[in-house]
C-alpha cells in the first residue's frame, strides 16, 4: 500500500473516531438524563405508596418564628404533637430539592415518617417495583439520613449496597416540612448497559462510512489523474504537423553522401528505404525528400543516440536539450513530442513514440539501424 493511501486511511479513521466518540457521548448523556428523571418519578410514586399504607390519627399544630421567617437564607418552624414542641431549621437549598412543593404534604410527611421512620430496604422494594413499571431493570439502593431535633443524624443504607458511589447516584431528595429526611437513590448502570445497542450501531456506521469515504477519495483521485493524462494526450494529438518541404530527388542517396567528403554528415537508417539526414533536417522515403523543423529533427536524433538505453529519453533531458535557455516546460515538451510522433507515423506506421513514467521511448522496427558518416 502506498504512503498516501496509508495517510488517507489514517485521516479517515481519525475523523470517524471523533464523530463516533461525540455521538456516543451525546447519546449516553441523553439516556442518563432520561433515566434520572424516570427514577425520580418512580421514587415519588414509591413514597406515595408508603404514605397510603400509613394510618395517621391525631392533631398537629404549626407555629412560625416571625423574626426568622423573612430571612433570605433560612427560617425556623415549630410544631407540636403528643411528644411535645419541636423546632427545625428550614434550609432554603434543601427546600428546593424537596420531593414536593406542597407545604401541607411536606407536613404530612414529617408527621407520618416521624412516628414510623422510613426503612431503606422496604422503600427500595417499592421503588424497584415502580422502576420496573417504567421499563428500568437495574439494581437499586437507597441511603436515608434522618436529622433529629437536637441536630443528630441517623444514617441507614439498603442491604448489600457496597457498590453505591457518587458515579451511579441518580438523585438526592428531601422529605418533610423541615427537609429533615434526606434520601439518595442509586442505580447500578454502566455506559455499555445504557447504550450498547447504539454503540454497535455507531461502530457499524463508523466502519461502513469510513471505508466508503476512503474508497470514494481514492476513486476521485484516480479520476482526476485520468482526466489530467487524457488532457495531455489530447494536447499532443491536436498539435498540427508541419511538413516544410517535400521534393522528389534522385534515388542515389548513398552516392550523394559519398560525394560530400569535406562536410560531416550524420545519417540514420530507420527502415527499408528510409534514411534520416540529421544535419540537413531531411528524411528520405523511397527517394522522396521530406523536410521537417530543426527542433523535431534534433529531438529525433536525441532518441536515436539513446539506443543504449532502449531509445528512452527522460523529460528533463528533452527539455534541457531543446530549450537550453531555460524556457522549456512540460506543456511545450508534450507538444514537441506530439509533432514528432505524427511526423514519423506519417512516414512509417511502425515508428511510434510511447509515454513512460517521466520519459518517452522511440519505437522502431527490429530491422531498423543507423549509420553515422562524417
Amino acid at each position: 500500500m502506498r504512503t498516501y493511501n496509508v495517510i488517507l486511511l489514517f485521516i479517515a479513521a481519525c475523523i470517524g473516531g471523533v464523530i463516533f466518540f461525540f455521538a456516543c457521548k451525546y447519546t449516553y448523556e441523553s439516556k442518563l438524563s432520561e433515566l434520572k428523571k424516570k427514577a425520580e418519578v418512580a421514587f415519588g410514586e414509591a413514597i406515595n405508596q408508603e404514605l397510603i399504607n400509613r394510618n395517621l390519627k391525631g392533631d398537629i399544630s404549626l407555629n412560625f418564628n416571625l423574626a426568622t421567617v423573612t430571612d433570605d437564607v433560612s427560617s425556623i418552624v415549630y410544631w407540636e404533637d403528643e411528644s411535645g414542641r419541636h423546632e427545625y431549621l428550614l434550609d432554603i437549598e434543601k427546600s428546593t430539592l424537596n420531593i414536593t412543593d406542597d407545604t401541607n404534604v411536606r407536613l404530612l410527611h414529617s408527621v407520618a415518617f416521624k412516628k414510623k421512620p422510613l426503612q431503606p430496604d422496604s422503600l427500595n422494594v417499592r421503588w424497584r417495583t415502580q422502576l420496573e413499571l417504567s421499563t428500568i431493570v437495574l439494581r437499586s439502593a437507597l441511603c436515608i439520613s434522618l436529622t433529629s431535633t437536637d441536630g443528630g443524624v441517623k444514617l441507614q443504607n439498603t442491604y448489600q449496597s457496597e457498590w453505591c458511589n457518587s458515579s451511579n447516584i441518580v438523585f438526592t431528595r428531601y422529605i418533610g416540612y423541615a427537609c429533615e429526611i434526606e434520601v439518595k437513590g442509586y442505580l447500578y448502570y454502566s455506559i455499555w448497559s445504557m447504550i450498547y445497542k447504539e454503540i454497535l450501531l455507531y461502530l457499524s456506521l463508523y466502519l461502513i462510512l469510513g471505508y466508503g469515504f476512503y474508497k470514494s477519495f481514492i476513486a476521485l483521485r484516480r479520476k482526476i489523474h485520468s482526466f489530467h493524462c487524457k488532457e495531455i494526450v489530447e494536447i499532443i494529438n491536436e498539435v498540427p504537423v508541419e511538413v516544410i518541404k517535400e521534393v522528389p530527388v534522385e534515388i542515389h542517396v548513398i552516392e550523394e553522401v559519398q560525394k560530400v567528403s569535406t562536410t560531416p554528415i550524420r545519417s540514420y537508417k530507420l527502415g527499408e528505404h528510409i534514411i534520416f539526414y540529421a544535419d540537413r533536417n531531411v528524411v528520405m522515403v523511397n527517394g522522396i525528400e521530406k523536410k521537417n523543423q530543426a527542433q523535431a529533427c534534433l529531438l529525433l536524433e536525441l532518441f536515436l543516440n539513446a539506443s543504449n538505453n532502449d531509445y528512452i529519453l527522460k523529460d528533463n533531458i528533452i527539455i534541457d536539450t531543446l530549450w537550453s535557455d531555460g524556457s522549456g516546460n512540460d506543456k511545450r515538451m508534450h507538444k514537441a513530442v506530439g509533432r514528432l510522433r505524427s511526423f514519423i507515423n506519417g512516414i512509417d506506421p511502425s515508428l511510434n513514440i510511447l509515454r513512460k513514467v517521466g520519459a518517452y521511448q522511440l519505437i522502431i522496427s527490429e530491422n531498423s539501424s543507423f549509420e553515422s558518416n562524417s
